[in-house]
């Protein structure tokens, strides 16, 4: 019979790297470990616990799943015993309806095993997808994600990369073979990030634990108590507020978490509290392209949303946005996208409220404010609301006046004012029934608060 003190001692040290990482990010004391002797023989060697540390914790009073490939026994290879154990750990999640967090360091798969190791991706990617819209799933890429584990970001609803982890479907030096491509630059957590791979990029174990203790809260916890004031006031919202400070001015204090940043840069994506709720946050940036969507950005919004409806997360759109971006070469990607993104909208059962901040025009306004789509619109007194922006009315409507005017650009913008009042003004569109209110930028927080709680139990 084997000493039971020489197996604790043997997986403590194989496991040493692993665990700590899981230490970092789960609560004090609660990791309960499963499956910690299991051992095989490989064509590297052995180790107790096959390289893979698993078992059920706590983050921030929550029960997850959570897992840890350590990327310093036999380098992290995937074979088939290391991959049930990943799987199991998966499934008992879903069991027990608990979020996983899994972390991964690993340069591919064990490939003397050949197909039984193929076989355990298989187990891994069927358990993943079995999770999927079920329980959250976080992703956390420590080291190398080399191989077949790299796809596995598709297969969660975040993904978590430190600054200088890589990220790759075969070994960078293989990638770049034959081109001047720069192997150091291939997969890193930027290029993930410009890629819409990565969720968030984190610096540090600090950063990674407030990164994933915050996205279980948000998936979670519907509600918490805030300190920050429901009534409080916005100060200093108007047209043309950069997007960050319209953010940090309507939701509670220090609450956002902002999702895939650098990727469709033209919206800001993420999760926030609002009097305590738990929202998605979708935001036109303005000073990009107008706002205007793109391939990337209509991705990026599709897949907040399918994620909040998944977990009851109440969906609060900022739009300042003239629409879609004129691109010859990108017209089949822009309309897929772009027509998920609707479709997303469209079947989402959560709650869904929309500010418009300053255009709301063409798919600007019929994806995200339109009265088919959103349970309340709400628009500042600025807002232009219309098919085409007031200049481009204009344009079209008083042609013949603009073109036998003396001075052309004065009669535009003349002409576009007037357009604009009798059109596409807030206060005009809600005349006709399709805004539910106008209101002063400053008490944009009271409205959206009042308006989320309103309808967050709908049905």
């Amino acid at each position: 019979m084997k000493n039971i003190r020489e197996l604790n001692k043997t997986a403590d040290e194989a496991l040493k790297s692993a665990k700590s990482i899981v230490d970092v990010i789960v609560d004090s004391q609660s990791f309960v470990e499963s499956d910690r002797f299991i051992r095989s023989a490989t064509a590297l060697g052995e180790a107790t616990g096959e390289g893979v540390v698993s078992g059920f914790a706590t983050v921030g009073d929550v029960q997850v799943g959570v897992f840890a490939i350590a990327g310093d026994v036999l380098k992290g290879g995937i074979g088939q015993a290391n991959a049930k154990k990943i799987a199991k750990c998966v499934k008992n999640a879903i069991k027990t309806v608990s979020p996983v967090v899994g972390i991964v360091d690993t340069q591919g798969a064990r490939f003397a095993e050949g197909i039984e190791a193929l076989e355990g991706y298989g187990e891994i990617f069927e358990a993943f997808s079995s999770a999927y819209g079920v329980v959250p799933t976080i992703l956390v890429v420590k080291g190398s994600n080399y191989g077949m584990t790299s796809y596995l970001s598709s297969l969660c609803d975040f993904t978590v990369c430190y600054d200088k982890s890589v990220t790759a479907t075969s070994s960078p030096l293989i990638l770049v073979a034959g081109t001047t491509a720069d192997a150091a630059k291939v997969g890193t957590g930027e290029a993930m990030a410009k890629a819409g791979v990565a969720s968030v990029v984190v610096k540090s174990d600090k950063e990674l634990a407030d990164v994933v203790k915050k996205l279980i809260s948000f998936m979670t916890f519907t509600a918490i108590e805030t300190e920050d004031d429901g009534n409080r006031v916005c100060k200093g919202l108007k047209t043309g507020t950069k997007t960050a400070a319209v953010i940090s001015e309507i939701f509670d204090k220090d609450s956002f978490l902002e999702i895939k940043k650098g990727f469709g840069a033209e919206v800001v994506t993420g999760y926030a509290r609002l009097n305590g709720v738990a929202v998605g946050v979708v935001a036109s940036d303005a000073t990009v392209n107008d706002g205007r969507l793109t391939p990337d950005g209509a991705k990026k919004v599709a897949e907040l949303v399918n994620t909040c409806d998944y977990f009851a997360v109440p969906v609060v759109s900022l739009i300042d946005s003239k629409g879609v971006v004129n691109c010859a070469a990108c017209q089949g990607e822009l309309m897929r996208s772009v027509g998920d993104m609707i479709y997303a909208y469209a079947t989402a059962s959560v709650a869904k409220v929309a500010l418009v901040t300053g255009n709301a025009i063409g798919v600007g306004y019929t994806a995200f404010c339109s009265k088919s789509v959103s349970d309340y619109t709400i628009a500042w007194e600025s807002a232009c609301i219309g098919m085409l922006d007031n200049a481009a009315s204009a344009e079209l409507v008083y042609a013949k006046e603009i073109a036998e005017a003396k001075d052309k650009d004065a009669a535009l913008i003349k002409l576009a004012k007037e357009y604009g009042d009798e059109n596409t003004a807030a206060v005009t569109v809600a005349e006709k029934g399709y805004i539910d209110n106008v209101i002063n930028p400053n008490f944009s927080r009271q409205y959206l608060i009042a308006a989320v709680q309103a309808f967050i139990e709908k049905r």
